[in-house]
């Protein structure tokens, strides 16, 4: 059986629309990014939600979500964090209604200023502690959010050691997940955390630098691509437009997988 592989919806004009043309170009998964207006959880009601579980059903595509673009699991303010808890409760009983297999989080960004041209330090390298703590807290309150037909995947966008250790306890809980990005993993403290954990590892994202093809850096994914031959874990193609998402597609079928 060949390994699942899902591209994105962002700009199509609805859910049904971005599950037709996986289908139709080879794709067995969707990812919808629950930034886009058209994709945000409360435009939809639940007999709108159950429409799409069926819909995505018949025509063969697998369903998962991604959260907004700024969703934080580090964020500081207090009411702005009770909000982020609140959207996080929407998009969990949002991905299960459409029957989703995974639902995968950022971490999220913790302000950085600046020192000079092209110089920062972000707070949570400055306040590991501190951070470390709100992290901790958004952990369990996944914990007790989370559902067993629903994966909740922390992706590695800041996936810095502090956060790494905390990781590695609450993975054994099976209530949270990892979404592995391997673009983001060329440095070597990652490389050695996910080899680890790859039994928690439930989505894989593939783009090179830019969310680009590809097409000229196969070599940087050998690496990756070899250690996953032995898996069958999903990937989706986090590249636009479309032709170089099938570019990409057939590159990562190419290398065995």
């Amino acid at each position: 059986m060949k390994r699942l592989i899902g591209i994105r919806a962002i700009h199509q004009r609805n859910i049904q629309t971005a599950v037709l043309e996986a289908k139709r170009n080879g794709f067995g998964i969707l990812e919808i990014h629950l930034s886009s207006p058209q994709f945000l959880p409360q435009r939809y009601d639940p007999t709108d939600l159950k429409k799409v579980k069926v819909f995505a059903k018949k025509n063969n595509v697998i369903l998962q979500t991604h959260s907004e673009i700024g969703q934080s699991l580090i964020q500081a303010d207090a009411i702005l964090r009770k909000a982020e808890k609140q959207k996080l409760k929407q998009i969990v009983q949002f991905s299960r209604r459409i029957g989703a297999r995974c639902l995968t989080l950022h971490i999220g960004d913790a302000p950085a200023y600046h020192f000079g041209i092209g110089k920062s330090i972000p707070n949570d390298v400055l306040y590991t502690d501190y951070y470390a703590e709100l992290f901790r807290d958004s952990m369990k309150f996944i914990t007790v959010i989370a559902s067993k037909d629903l994966p909740v995947c922390i992706e590695n966008d800041r996936l810095i050691p502090k956060y790494q250790n905390l990781l590695n306890g609450f993975l054994k809980t099976n209530k949270i997940f990892l979404t592995w990005d391997l673009m983001k993993t060329l440095r070597k403290d990652q490389w050695k955390f996910f080899k680890k954990n790859i039994q928690y590892v439930r989505n894989i994202h593939v783009s090179s630098a830019g969310h680009d093809s590809l097409r000229g850096h196969e070599k940087d994914f050998t690496l990756f691509f070899n250690f996953l031959q032995a898996e069958s874990i999903p990937m989706v193609i986090e590249i636009i437009p479309l032709k170089k998402a099938i570019e990409t597609k057939n590159i990562i079928r190419k290398a065995g997988l």
